[in-house]
C-alpha cells in the first residue's frame, strides 16, 4: 500500500512530456499481462519540470520475459541483471522488482556483489530503492503517483534522504554516497543528516567499486552541466582524492582549485550550450599538474646523465605512471587513454620554445590540435607566461575550428541525404506494397459480393432517376392545365 497516492489530476506529468518509446514500452508489457511502472530519476525531473535525459521502467516481468517480449532488447549487467529495450539511439532501462533476500552474495565490507533476487510486489521494490525522491513511481494504468517512502515530501522541501540504514545502504553499494553528492550537485538540494552522517566515515569503501563502474560515476559528476559543484561536494567530504589518487599534494591549494573551478565552470557552460565535453579532455585537466610535476621530476633525474632524454620521451614517462595509478580507480578505455596522452603530448609541442618552424602546420592540423589549445588558454588564466603561445596560435586555432566547422557541415548534410534516401526508399516500398495488395485477384466469393453490392447501387439509382422524372413531368402537366 502506498504511503501516498495521487490522482492524474493532482499532478503535473503528462504523457506528452513522457518520451514515445518509453510508452511503447509500458504499454507492451501492460498488454502481455504484466505490471509496469516508470520510477527513479525519470519521474523526479518531470515532476521539478526538467526534461529526463533517459527512461528507467520497473516491472514484475523477470529479465527472460522482457527478452521475449521485445527482439530490440538485450541483458546486460551481472551484479544486477537488467533488460536494455533499444529504439535507434535511445534505450530505455527495465528492471524487474527487487527484493531483500538473504541469497545476496556480499564481501567482508558487506557490499553486494550479486543479487538477483526478484520480487513480486512494488512494495518490495521500492524498499530496494536508494533515494526517497527516486521511488516515486509512475501508473501507466490510471497515471496516477505511487510514492511509498515520502518521497513527494523530500522533492518538494528540497531534501535528498536515503531509505533504510543509511550505514547499511552504503555498504551494500558505496557508489550510492557518490550518487547522493551528484543528486545535491545537480539538484541544489540539502542532504538528510541521517543521509549525509556516514560519507567522510564510508568513503573509503569507493576503492572496493570496479574500476569499470567508477569511470562511468566519475563521468556522470564531470560531464553533465554540475561538474564545477560536483567538485565542491567531493572535496567537502574528502572524497576528490580517492576519485584521483596521487593528487593529494596538489587538492586544496589556491593554484589547483582556480585552475579546476575555472575548468569545471567552462565545461558546464558547454553543456549549456549543448556542446558535448570529452573525457579525455576532464582527464588531462584533473591529471596536468600531477603529469607537468613527474615532468620536472624526470627532468631533474637525468639531468646528469650523459645523453639526456627528449622531452616527448619524458612526458610519455609521466603519462604512463599517472595513468597507471588513475586506472586503479577508473578504468579510462584505451582509445580514451590514447587522446590523453597525445593531447598531453601537443599541450608540451605547442608551449616549446625548440619547435621548428616546418613543424607548425603539421602541429595545427592534428586532430587533437584545438583541444591542446583550449588547454592552454586555460593554463593561461592563471600562468602568464602562457600567454605569448595563446597569442601565437590563435590564428592556427581560428583556421582549426573554420575546417571543424565546415566538416561538420559536411557531415550533417550527408548524414540527412542519408536519412531522406532512406524515408524515400521506405516510402516508396510501402506504396509497392499497396499497389500490390489492391493488384491482387478476387477470390469468387468477393467477386459475388462485389457484384451483389453494384447491382443493388445500379438498382438504387434507376429507381431514384425513375421518380425524378416523373415528378418533373408532373410539374410540367400541372404548369399547362393538363391535370384532370
Amino acid at each position: 500500500m502506498a504511503l501516498l497516492t495521487l490522482e492524474r489530476s493532482q499532478h503535473s506529468i503528462s504523457r506528452k512530456n513522457i518520451s514515445a518509446a518509453a510508452l511503447r514500452t509500458l504499454y507492451r508489457l501492460r498488454d502481455a499481462g504484466f505490471k509496469a511502472y516508470l520510477v527513479g530519476g525519470c519521474v523526479r525531473d518531470l515532476l521539478l519540470g526538467k526534461a529526463p535525459k533517459d527512461f528507467d521502467i520497473s516491472t514484475n516481468a523477470r529479465p527472460d520475459q522482457v527478452h521475449r517480449l521485445f527482439t530490440n532488447s538485450r541483458i546486460i549487467g551481472r551484479r544486477f541483471k537488467i533488460v536494455h529495450v533499444v529504439y535507434g539511439s535511445e534505450i530505455i532501462e527495465v528492471t524487474t522488482f527487487r527484493t531483500d533476500s538473504d541469497d545476496a552474495v556480499q564481501s567482508r565490507d558487506g557490499m553486494i556483489v550479486r543479487d538477483n533476487s526478484y520480487g513480486t510486489s512494488i512494495e518490495d521494490d521500492a524498499q530496494r530503492r536508494d533515494f526517497t525522491i527516486n521511488a516515486i513511481y509512475y501508473d501507466i494504468d490510471n497515471f496516477s503517483l505511487l510514492d511509498f517512502h515520502g518521497g513527494l515530501y523530500d522533492l518538494t522541501h528540497g531534501v535528498i534522504d536515503i531509505i533504510g540504514d543509511p550505514d547499511k545502504r552504503y555498504q551494500e553499494d558505496p557508489v550510492r554516497m557518490i550518487r547522493a553528492l551528484r543528486f545535491k550537485a545537480k539538484l541544489g538540494f540539502k542532504l538528510a543528516k541521517r543521509t549525509e552522517e556516514p560519507l567522510s566515515r564510508l568513503a573509503p569503501l569507493l576503492l572496493n567499486i570496479s574500476n569499470a563502474r567508477m569511470f562511468d560515476e566519475v563521468n556522470k559528476l564531470f560531464l553533465t552541466g554540475h561538474g564545477l559543484q560536483s567538485y565542491r561536494e567531493l572535496k567537502r567530504y574528502n572524497i576528490l582524492q580517492l576519485l584521483f589518487p596521487g593528487q593529494e599534494d596538489f587538492i586544496g591549494t589556491p593554484k589547483f582549485d582556480s585552475f579546476l573551478e575555472y575548468a569545471l565552470t567552462s565545461s558546464d557552460q558547454r553543456t549549456l550550450l549543448q556542446k558535448r565535453n570529452k573525457p579525455h579532455f576532464l582527464y588531462t585537466v584533473f591529471l596536468w599538474p600531477k603529469i607537468e610535476k613527474l615532468v620536472y621530476d624526470l627532468k631533474v633525474r637525468y639531468q646528469s646523465s650523459p645523453k639526456a632524454p627528449s622531452t616527448s620521451y619524458l612526458v610519455e614517462e609521466a603519462c604512463l605512471r599517472a595513468l597507471t595509478a588513475q586506472h586503479s580507480v577508473t578504468a579510462i578505455p584505451a582509445v580514451i587513454t590514447a587522446d590523453i596522452k597525445r593531447l598531453i603530448h601537443l599541450v608540451y609541442q605547442i608551449t616549446d620554445d625548440e619547435l621548428q618552424a616546418s613543424q607548425i602546420e603539421s602541429v595545427a592540423q592534428q586532430g587533437l590540435f584545438r583541444a591542446a589549445f583550449d588547454m592552454i588558454k586555460l593554463r593561461a588564466q592563471f600562468e602568464p607566461e602562457i600567454i605569448p603561445y595563446v597569442k601565437f596560435w590563435q590564428h592556427y586555432y581560428d583556421e582549426a575550428q573554420e575546417r571543424f566547422v565546415k566538416a561538420k557541415a559536411l557531415k550533417d548534410e550527408r548524414l540527412k541525404q542519408r536519412q531522406d534516401r532512406r524515408k524515400s526508399r521506405r516510402s516508396k516500398s510501402k506504396r509497392r506494397k499497396e499497389e500490390k495488395a489492391q493488384a491482387l485477384p478476387l477470390s469468387k466469393a468477393q467477386q459475388a459480393d462485389l457484384l451483389t453490392a453494384a447491382q443493388e447501387e445500379f438498382g438504387s439509382d434507376n429507381a431514384k432517376e425513375r421518380q425524378e422524372r416523373l415528378a418533373r413531368a408532373r410539374a410540367w402537366r400541372a404548369a399547362m392545365n393538363l391535370e384532370p
